[in-house]
C-alpha cells in the first residue's frame, strides 16, 4: 500500500493544492496508522469504527498521541479511504463511520485578555523590536495561523481599508480587518525599520529576519516562546494560542459564530464551534469559584 500513499499524497498535492504543511501532516499521520495497523494485525480494507477506536486508542497509548493529534490522524485516514474508494482500490470506505470519543476531545488552551495585553508589551527595546511589536499584534489582530503570518507580503496590505489579505489552506484567501494598534504597530515598523532590513533576497515579504530574509513560522513560534518568557507567562507558548485566544475572546465578546468562522477561514462552522465550548468552560469554571450555592 506504499505506492498508494504516495499517489494520495501526489492526488493532495496536485489536484486539491494542499499545501506543504498539510501534505507532511498527512504523510505522518499515515505512516503511524499503518504502523498501528501492522501492530495490531489489522488491514485498511478490513477495518470498521471498532477497528479504528483500537487503532486511536493504540496511539493514544503507545505513541502518547493527544486528542487534537489523534482528531487529525482520523481526519487524514477517512480522506486517504475515500480515495481509496474513488480508486476502486478499496471496495467500501467503513473509516468514515468512525469518531473520536467525547472525552478524548481536547478543548483549545487560550490566554485571558490581560495575559494577552502582557505578550503585546513584551518584546525589549532593541534594533528588532518594531518587527516584534509588528507579528505579535498580527498574529493576535487576524487571528491567523503562523504560516499565514509568515507568508504576509506587502501587496497584502489594505491600509486605506484597513485589512489584510491571509492565504489560507488550499491557498484560500481572506480579508480580515486590523485594530488601531496593530496598525499603528504595522506602520511603525514598515516606514521605520523594514526599510533597513530588507535585501534584494527580501522580495515582496513583509516580516524580515535581521539578515533581510523572509520571517519563517518557526521563527514566530520562537518569538511567541521569548516574548511568553519576557512577559512572565508560566505555561508553554505557541502561535496557535493566539489564533485560540483571538476566536475565544470574539465569542465571549458576542460575535456572531459566522462571522468568526470567515474571519479564522474554517471550511466547516462545527471546527469554529469549539471556541463556544471553551467560553462555557470558563464560565462554569467562573460560576463554580463564585456561585454561593454552585
Amino acid at each position: 500500500m506504499l505506492d498508494a500513499r504516495r499517489d494520495f499524497l501526489a492526488h493532495c498535492r496536485l489536484e486539491l493544492g494542499l499545501s506543504a504543511n498539510t501534505l507532511a501532516a498527512y504523510e505522518n499521520d499515515l505512516a503511524k496508522a499503518y504502523a498501528g495497523f501492522g501492530a495490531l494485525g489489522l488491514r485498511i480494507d478490513e477495518v470498521g469504527p471498532d477497528e479504528i477506536g483500537k487503532l486511536l486508542a493504540w496511539l493514544r497509548d503507545e505513541k502518547q498521541h493527544a486528542g487534537t493529534s489523534l482528531g487529525r490522524a482520523l481526519v487524514s485516514l477517512r480522506m486517504y479511504a475515500r480515495w481509496l474508494v474513488a480508486e476502486k482500490l478499496m471496495p467500501r470506505d467503513r473509516i468514515g463511520l468512525a469518531r473520536l470519543p467525547k472525552q478524548w476531545i481536547e478543548l483549545p488552551e487560550v490566554l485571558s485578555v490581560a495575559e494577552v495585553e502582557s505578550l503585546l508589551l513584551s518584546p525589549p527595546d532593541g534594533a528588532m523590536h518594531a518587527r516584534d511589536r509588528c507579528a505579535l499584534e498580527l498574529l493576535y489582530a487576524t487571528g491567523g495561523r503562523a504560516s499565514e503570518v509568515a507568508g504576509l507580503g506587502l501587496a497584502d496590505l489594505r491600509e486605506r481599508s484597513r485589512l489584510v489579505r491571509l492565504r489560507g489552506k488550499g491557498n484560500k484567501e481572506r480579508l480580515v480587518p486590523l485594530g488601531e494598534p496593530a496598525r499603528r504597530a504595522l506602520r511603525r515598523y514598515v516606514t521605520d525599520l523594514r526599510p533597513t532590513l530588507a535585501t534584494a533576497a527580501s522580495g515582496d515579504a513583509l516580516l524580515l529576519s535581521q539578515r533581510g530574509k523572509p520571517m519563517t513560522r518557526q521563527a514566530l513560534w520562537k518569538l511567541v516562546q521569548v516574548a511568553g518568557a519576557l512577559a512572565g507567562i508560566q505555561r508553554p507558548l505557541y502561535t496557535h494560542l493566539l489564533r485560540h485566544s483571538f476566536a475565544t475572546h470574539l465569542i465571549a465578546g458576542g460575535a456572531d459564530l459566522r462571522a468568526v468562522q470567515e474571519l479564522l477561514g474554517h471550511a466547516n462552522l462545527s471546527t469554529t464551534q469549539r471556541y463556544t465550548h471553551v467560553d462555557a468552560a470558563r464560565l462554569r469554571d467562573v460560576h463554580r469559584r463564585f456561585h454561593p450555592r454552585a
